[in-house]
C-alpha cells in the first residue's frame, strides 16, 4: 500500500512539474509564399502535403494577413510588434530598425524571451536578407545564409533585369537553395538536450525567387498540366485606380523588376514560371515535413507551439501583377498555423489577424509581460474558440499606401487619395472594385465611411 501511495504522489508531482514547465516555440518563416498550399486551395496543382499536415495538426487561419507586403518592413513588424507606420520601416528601402530613432534599443521577440530564460536560436532567414549581417545580436545563437546561387549564365528568364528572375534546376552538385542545410540544423536543435526552454527560429527562403529546386520537384509539376492562377482574368485592370495607372515594378538599376504580363505571355513562360513557383515550393514542404518529424520523435513535441507563417504573399499574374508590393489579398494573404499544448486540431478559423499578433501571442503562452507596448493582438482567445468575438481588423502597410481587411471586406486607400473596395465574400478574387463600379450604392458609401475611420484610427501615433 506503501508503495501504490509513493507511486501515485511521485506521478501527480511529476505531472505538476511538466505542466509548470515553461513551453518551446518553434517560429518557422516562410519566404513569399502564397495561397498556392493544399488547405488554402490557391491553385489546383498546389501540392503541399506536410503544409496540410501541420494545418490538421492545429488552428488554421484562412484570412491572416502581413502588415506589409515586402520582406524587410514585414520581418521588422513581426519581430519588433510594431506597425511600419510606427517604426517607419515601410519597404525594402527602409532600412535596419534599429537604425531609426526612437527604435535603437528596442526589445524584439528573440531578445525578450532571453531575458526570461528561454534559448534564443536562429537559422535561415528570419530577418529580410540585406539586414542579416545585422542580427546576429537579435539571437543568442544564429546561422546566416543566403538565397542559393544564381547561375550565370541565367537558365532562363533572358533579359529580365536580375538573375533574381531565373528559374529551373541548377547543374548536378549546385545547391538549389540552403533551405536543406536550415532544416538541418533545425533537426539538430530538436534532437538535443538543452537545459532551458527554447525559442527556435528556422526561416526557410522558398519560394522566393530565382526559383530553383531540384528535378524531382519540376518533375512532379509537369509543365503541360499547369493551370493559370483561378484569380486571373482578362481584363481585371479597367478598374483599379493606382496601380491600373502605374508602372507596377519599373525596369531600373535599383530596383529591377520581376516578370510581367507582356513578357511572360510573349515569350510563353507563364504556365513555365508557375510551375517552377509551385516546385520550388514543393522542395520547401518537404523540408518543413523533415523539421515536423523531428519535433515529433524529440522530447520535446507535448510542450512546444509552433507558429508557422509566410511574410507576405505573391502575385503570378492575378490583376496582371507580378511580385509582391501590392495591396491586394494575393498579396497580403498568407498562410498562418498554430499548433500546441491545448490548442484544438484541425479547427479552421476565418476572423482576420496579421503577423503583428505574432508577439504578444508568444508573450501571452510564455506567461511574460511584453517589454513595451505591442500593436498586435494575443491570438489566445481564438486559439481557445475559433469563434470567439473578434473585432480587430488586418491592416497592411506599403510606403504610403494602406490596406484593410474585416471579415467581409477590403478596403484600400493609396496616398493619392484614391480607393478601392472589394466586398470578400461575393468577390473573393477581387474581380470588381466597387468604389469605382458602383459608387452610389449606400452600402458601398457607408462602408467606404467606416473603413476610412477604421484605417485613421490604426494609424494614429503609438507610445511605446
Amino acid at each position: 500500500m506503501r508503495s501504490l501511495y509513493l507511486t501515485i504522489v511521485l506521478g501527480i508531482l511529476s505531472s505538476v512539474t511538466t505542466a509548470q514547465k515553461p513551453p518551446n516555440f518553434l517560429i518557422i518563416a516562410i519566404d513569399d509564399l502564397n495561397d498556392y498550399v493544399g488547405f488554402l486551395k490557391g491553385h489546383p496543382n498546389a501540392s503541399t502535403p506536410n503544409l496540410d499536415r501541420l494545418a490538421k495538426q492545429g488552428v488554421l487561419f484562412t484570412n491572416a494577413h502581413c502588415n506589409s507586403p515586402v520582406c524587410n518592413s514585414s520581418r521588422a513588424a513581426i519581430w519588433t510588434g510594431l506597425r511600419p507606420s510606427t517604426t517607419g520601416i515601410v519597404s525594402n528601402r527602409s532600412g535596419w530598425f534599429r537604425e531609426r530613432r526612437r527604435f535603437e534599443t528596442i526589445v524584439t521577440l528573440s531578445q525578450a524571451v532571453s531575458n526570461h530564460g528561454y534559448q534564443s536560436i536562429g537559422y535561415g532567414k528570419l530577418y529580410h536578407l540585406g539586414s542579416q549581417n545585422k542580427t546576429e545580436g537579435e539571437w543568442q545563437r544564429f546561422n546566416r545564409y543566403t538565397y542559393g546561387p544564381r547561375q550565370e549564365p541565367k537558365l532562363h528568364s533572358e533579359g529580365r533585369g536580375d538573375r533574381i528572375t531565373d528559374w529551373g534546376v541548377p547543374p548536378a552538385g549546385d545547391e538549389p537553395s540552403y533551405d536543406e542545410a536550415i532544416a538541418d540544423r533545425t533537426i539538430a536543435v530538436l534532437e538535443d538536450t538543452l537545459n532551458a526552454p527554447f525559442f527556435l527560429g528556422c526561416g526557410f527562403f522558398r519560394p522566393h525567387t530565382p526559383l530553383y529546386a531540384a528535378q524531382q520537384w519540376f518533375d512532379q509539376h509537369p509543365v503541360e498540366s499547369i493551370q493559370l492562377p483561378p484569380g486571373y482574368q482578362d481584363g481585371d485592370t479597367g478598374d483599379l485606380v493606382y496601380f491600373g495607372a502605374r508602372e507596377r515594378r519599373p525596369q531600373d538599376v535599383e530596383a529591377p523588376g520581376l516578370w510581367d504580363q507582356d513578357w511572360v505571355e510573349s515569350t510563353g513562360n507563364w504556365k513555365n514560371v508557375l510551375r517552377a513557383y509551385l516546385a520550388s515550393t514543393s522542395a520547401m514542404d518537404h523540408e518543413l515535413g523533415r523539421v515536423m518529424d523531428a519535433l515529433e520523435a524529440s522530447s520535446y513535441a507535448e510542450n512546444t507551439y509552433i507558429i508557422c507563417f509566410s511574410d507576405h504573399g505573391w502575385h503570378l499574374g492575378e490583376k496582371e501583377h507580378w511580385g509582391k508590393a501590392a495591396l491586394w489579398e494575393q498579396t497580403t494573404r498568407v498562410p498562418f498555423i498554430v499548433v500546441g499544448p491545448g490548442i484544438p486540431q484541425g479547427a479552421v478559423c476565418d476572423k482576420p489577424i496579421e503577423l503583428l499578433d505574432i508577439y504578444p501571442t508568444v508573450m501571452d503562452y510564455a506567461g511574460l509581460e511584453p517589454p513595451h507596448k505591442l500593436q498586435g493582438e494575443s491570438l489566445r482567445p481564438l486559439l481557445e474558440n475559433v469563434d470567439a468575438p473578434w473585432s480587430h481588423p488586418a491592416l497592411t502597410t506599403f510606403v504610403d499606401h494602406h490596406a484593410l481587411r474585416t471579415e467581409r471586406w477590403r478596403y484600400i486607400r493609396y496616398a493619392s487619395g484614391e480607393e478601392e473596395l472589394y466586398d470578400m465574400q461575393c468577390d473573393p478574387h477581387e474581380f470588381s472594385n466597387l468604389a469605382v463600379a458602383d459608387p452610389q450604392n449606400p452600402l458601398v458609401q457607408n462602408t467606404l465611411k467606416t473603413h476610412r475611420t477604421k484605417l485613421q484610427a490604426l494609424l494614429k501615433p503609438h507610445q511605446l
